[in-house]
């Protein structure tokens, strides 16, 4: 039972990571443990999930619809300026995220917009996808440089693991802007990056044309979701999408941070991406800036 609810588990020693040997009963405690955190995060939003029924060695699937055969208090909303013949996926409690993590749901990616604010994006996102041979260290030097464009620009950044090679910024807003118009400011940002460093920055989008480290603006557009913190990830020994601080981002590495050892750097350092939810920020001032680029 979870708070009253019945919620029918299956499968426990279900082997999800081989790799260090995490089974669904594991990953569950994980949930119920990070729950009080990642749900500030993930709730009231609609969500794309990966789930890797075989375990995250063998092929996974997204999933952005909820089941018909899903309990009737697991959450579903109608899509936004879709017709109507799906549900799109909400995890707002405990229970339904429990539900899903038993459907061997790895991965949550919420939509950078609210049930509230349905045109309004709460956040913009700076995503610094490393491309090979480029890795992490690479993502955590551009992103000492888009700290420096940001601080240049009078706004604040949050920066997160991706839990793979990849680092991710958020920029908190208020929920009075577009997503023509955050999706421009990355791409804005971006410009200065490659105009500024472009030996090591692009914006190429063609995969087989790109070097260095690609920042991907268009993760801002509204049908788009990307990993949420604390998410974990598919991928060897298990790790999470974890907020650090831009003081300890050059000293870590993403395998620092696991489902195994998350819950202990919360209780040592706190929920340090508690900012994203508040610190709302106005971007009037640079909206000549973005129209005359």
């Amino acid at each position: 039972m979870v708070k009253e609810r019945e919620v029918k588990l299956s499968s426990l020693d279900k082997v999800l990571w081989p790799d260090p040997g995490i089974d669904k009963a594991q990953l569950l405690d994980y949930h119920i443990k990070l729950a009080p955190y990642s749900l500030k995060y993930w709730q009231n939003r609609p969500l794309t999930l990966t789930r890797y029924p075989k375990g995250v060695l063998e092929t996974g699937f997204y999933q952005k619809n909820c089941p018909e055969s899903a309990p009737d208090w697991v959450k579903r909303v109608l899509p936004v300026g879709k017709e109507a013949v799906t549900n799109d996926i909400v995890v707002d409690q405990l229970s339904t995220l429990i539900w899903w993590v038993n459907q061997s749901a790895i991965e949550f990616h919420p939509a950078t917009y609210d049930l509230v604010h349905l045109s309004n994006p709460s956040f913009a996102i700076i995503d610094l996808d490393p491309t090979a041979p480029t890795g992490f260290l690479e993502a955590v030097q551009v992103a000492t440089y888009t700290q420096v464009i940001l601080d240049e620009l009078g706004l604040r950044g949050y920066p997160k693991t991706s839990g793979g090679t990849g680092v991710h910024i958020y920029i908190p807003l208020e929920p009075i802007y577009t997503f023509a118009q955050t999706n421009r400011l990355i791409e804005f940002i971006g410009e200065l990056l490659s105009r500024f460093y472009p030996m090591q920055v692009t914006q190429e989008r063609l995969i087989k044309n790109r070097n260095g480290v690609y920042i991907d603006h268009m993760q801002n557009r509204a049908n788009k979701t990307i990993v949420g913190v604390y998410s974990p990830r598919p991928l060897n020994n298990a790790p999470v999408s974890t907020p650090v601080t831009w003081d300890e981002l050059g000293s870590i590495h993403p395998g620092d941070f696991t489902v195994s050892s998350i819950i202990d750097r919360i209780n040592s350092v706190g929920d340090i991406f508690a900012p994203v939810l508040t610190d709302k920020q106005n971007i009037d001032h640079l909206i000549p800036l973005m129209t005359k680029q």
